[in-house]
């Protein structure tokens, strides 16, 4: 495998273990699914997984002959290329501000998503905050949304077993000394 990243000198990681500095190859003996993971300061870590099919000439029974009949070499070369993300700075006033949104949002017990990556570069932010959001440009929650309450094991139970509703009622049928059955009639 040969590791290539734009630009270069991003160190590589595969399943964990470090391979070199880009670009760098590295020989592998076994084909499937790989952790792979590139690391360069200023960039944003690059982590994937990245499977790795055999060629035809390995699926069995041809990796047989390939391997033990064939006289000439057979290589199985493998080029992945990343191109790498610079990562910005946060502004430390934006920073501070969504710290302190996540306190108050925690103090109320509401759960929320992470914020959203800055995407451009650190720039001081000029215009005033509209109302309702803080400083970094999050919004600030409101109250508390009221919680649907817990069903009992009962019916959680009931749920399970009868999806729909009620359960299924069948007409009663008798069954006759003899061995068969008599269908319920009208006036019983």
């Amino acid at each position: 495998m040969t590791f290539r990243t734009n630009p270069a000198g991003a160190m590589v990681y595969v399943d964990k273990q470090p391979v070199g500095l880009t670009p760098v190859s590295t020989g592998f003996t076994y084909y499937g699914t790989r952790s792979i993971e590139i690391v360069k300061d200023g960039y944003r870590t690059e982590k994937f997984l990245r499977k790795i099919h055999a060629p035809w000439y390995q699926i069995p029974p041809l990796d047989f002959v390939s391997d033990t009949l064939w006289p000439f070499e057979s290589r199985d070369e493998r080029i992945i290329d990343v191109q790498m993300t610079p990562e910005f700075d946060v502004p430390e006033d934006a920073l501070i501000a969504s710290g302190e949104q996540l306190r108050l949002q925690a103090g109320q017990g509401i759960a929320v998503s992470p914020p959203p990556p800055v995407i451009g570069p650190s720039t001081p932010i000029l215009a005033p905050a509209p109302t309702g959001m803080v400083p970094g440009g999050y919004p600030v929650p409101g109250p508390p949304v009221p919680q649907a309450p817990t069903p009992s094991f009962g019916q959680r139970m009931n749920d399970l077993f009868f999806p729909y509703g009620a359960p299924l009622s069948f007409p009663s049928t008798q069954v006759t000394p003899g061995g068969g059955f008599r269908p319920p009639t009208d006036n019983e």
